[in-house]
């Protein structure tokens, strides 16, 4: 199938891997503009580095579902679907960072697949080879490249500027009074005659170009909604993008929410909380992918202890009344929200899902070398696969991982547990393992508990057995499986919509006939995502509002996302009444 009829289904590939490849790249937190090199399409046109695709980072030519390599003409695929086939290069061997070509204390990174490279630059050098001087203006709080140009109020004096050298050259400019006036802050407005740019003159400490940013805060109060400070990395050190970053899509940024000033949002890269988080956080690039991460700005009621100067003059005594309880939303199925949309079901080649999106992921080790992924079901209990276990592993080899978003990496968000035992239904033969495909998996609690319930750790609902979901309905599935059929390693966490198919169509001679059985379902038919090798046992979930259900459990298929081959599922409903007897509780929606 070409790539132009690929762009028009109606869902993604998703996916994994069972390579037994155990190590990960740290979080880049290279410039996401740097170009890497030339290369052109086969029509003439010079493809866009890096572009984004699926949510992840490209920066080079890709063969994702396509058997021809291929790029991006914007730095955005995912918005803007505009791409050609690229010309063959000339495969070289030799290591192009061999001689650091990158200038002014930038680093050169070998790009995967390539002959060619990224540098990592400083945050005031830019360019292919960080060989450009950018310029920082004060008032703005920010840099500007070479040759970009704009206005100023320096001095009571109206000006305007460009990026010369490294150097900021300004002049004075004609001026009027702004009819409107767009300062925050009480600033004061100047209309520039010969642009027709507005300027801002800021009060005392208050800056940027908008006179929205406060330079010298230094916390947060409450969660951070009103935050308006300039820290611009998270607590891992990774540099935030900017608001207003072509490489965000249907991600919370400027182009998609409303009022986006009044949230903090701009054009610029600083910490905000848009959407009511517990603290700021920013979108980062992490393991060549669009993720987020909270950021490395502290509280204003942290004790003296802490590394902040702490003024107890700054923040009330606490003598103020307690605010009321915030009204508890489901004990399950809920999820962050740092995407507006379901548009990435659309995504050719499968999407990397965000930290916290699918926090009822677990992901299951066992032994050397096996893996499979799983459903955190209630504070103990994970359900997965009968079929990953069909060779009865020790339970001391097993361990599950919970909030893990890269492959076998953990963080302060994951949580690692042993297992206390796993128990398949009576019926499940490891003669015939698609039969009964579903497994409990009992974790060994810690401190006398198990899983503690966070943003990024928290079970799924358990569906009804009186409220089946619809043919044709979109669910998601989920794993660290291989991207596609003879991929060689696992990926980040991905994501990805199915539909779910007609059991009578399922069960006709050309897709899998009499193997599918009444406890089974099936999703992903006509060109959907689908499930792969190294995602067995992770959820089909179907959402009704805001609220996840294990509709399903990866179990088989033929190939992956191959034409006529949808992927078979667990059918959970029809194993409720043993899931509830053997953990003796079921979370609640509501």
């Amino acid at each position: 199938m070409t790539l132009l009829a690929l762009l028009l289904l109606p869902c993604v590939f998703t996916a994994g891997t069972r390579a037994s490849l155990r190590t990960t790249e740290a979080p880049t937190t290279e410039d996401p503009h740097a170009d890497s090199r030339k290369v052109v399409t086969t029509t003439g046109r010079e493809c866009v580095f890096p572009f984004r695709q699926g949510g992840r980072i490209h920066h080079h030519c890709i063969s994702v579902l396509s058997s021809r390599p291929w790029c991006s003409l914007t730095h955005n695929f995912d918005r803007d679907r505009k791409w050609g086939f690229c010309v063959p290069e000339r495969r070289r061997t030799d290591d192009p960072c061999r001689v650091n070509p990158c200038e002014n204390g930038g680093t050169c990174k070998p790009i995967p697949n390539s002959r060619s490279f990224q540098c990592v630059c400083p945050e005031s050098f830019g360019g292919r080879r960080c060989q450009n001087q950018r310029c920082y203006e004060t008032l703005h709080l920010r840099h500007y490249d070479p040759g970009e140009s704009w206005g100023r109020i320096h001095l009571r004096n109206v000006e305007q500027c460009a990026c010369v050298a490294g150097e900021a050259a300004c002049e004075r400019v004609r001026y009027t009074v702004c009819r409107k006036n767009p300062c925050r802050n009480e600033g004061a407005c100047r209309l520039i005659t010969s642009t027709g740019k507005e300027v801002c003159h800021c009060r005392g400490g208050y800056g940027g170009p908008r006179c929205n940013l406060e330079p010298e805060a230094e916390c947060y109060n409450s969660r951070g909604a009103g935050y308006r400070g300039v820290v611009d990395t998270t607590e891992s050190g990774a540099r935030c993008l900017a608001w207003n970053s072509d490489l965000l899509f249907d991600e919370l940024h400027v182009g998609t929410v409303a009022d986006p000033a009044l949230r903090g949002l701009g054009e610029h890269a600083f910490c905000r909380n848009p959407d009511g988080d517990r603290k700021p956080w920013c979108y980062t690039l992490n393991d060549s992918a669009i993720s987020w991460e909270y950021c490395a700005v502290p509280s204003c009621l942290m004790p003296q202890s802490s590394a902040r100067r702490f003024n107890p003059l700054d923040v009330p005594p606490a003598r103020k009344p307690k605010p009321p309880r915030p009204r508890r939303g489901p004990a399950c199925g809920t999820k962050h929200k740092k995407r507006l949309s379901v548009a990435r079901a659309r995504i050719l080649g499968g999407s990397s899902a965000l930290p916290g999106t699918h926090p009822w992921m677990a992901a299951i080790y066992i032994g050397a070398s096996d893996f499979c992924g799983g459903s955190l079901i209630s504070s103990c209990w994970v359900v997965s696969a009968a079929h990953c276990f069909f060779s009865n592993p020790l339970k001391s080899q097993i361990r599950v991982v919970l909030g893990q978003h890269l492959f076998n990496v953990t963080d302060s968000n994951s949580r690692t547990f042993g297992v206390e035992d796993y128990v398949f239904p009576r019926q499940f033969s490891v003669f015939n393992p698609t039969l009964h495909d579903i497994v409990l998996i009992k974790l060994k609690k810690q401190d006398g508990r198990c899983a503690r319930r966070t943003q990024f750790i928290r079970p799924i609902c358990l569906p009804d057995q009186s409220a089946p979901f619809p043919d044709h309905y979109c669910c998601a599935i989920s794993g660290w499986g291989h991207r596609h059929e003879k991929a060689e390693r696992y990926s980040s966490l991905q994501e990805g919509g199915v539909r779910l198919v007609n059991h009578d169509d399922c069960r006709k001679p050309q897709v899998y006939g009499n193997h599918v059985t009444a406890d089974m379902v099936c999703a992903g038919l006509r060109g959907c995502v689908d499930a792969c090798q190294g995602d067995s046992g992770g959820p089909l979930a179907c959402a009704r509002g805001d609220v996840s259900f294990l509709y399903g459990i990866v179990s088989w298929g033929d190939g992956c996302g191959r034409t006529n081959k949808p992927g078979v599922y667990t059918k959970v409903a029809n194993y409720i009444d043993w899931i509830n007897a053997k953990i003796r509780r079921k979370p609640k929606a509501s």
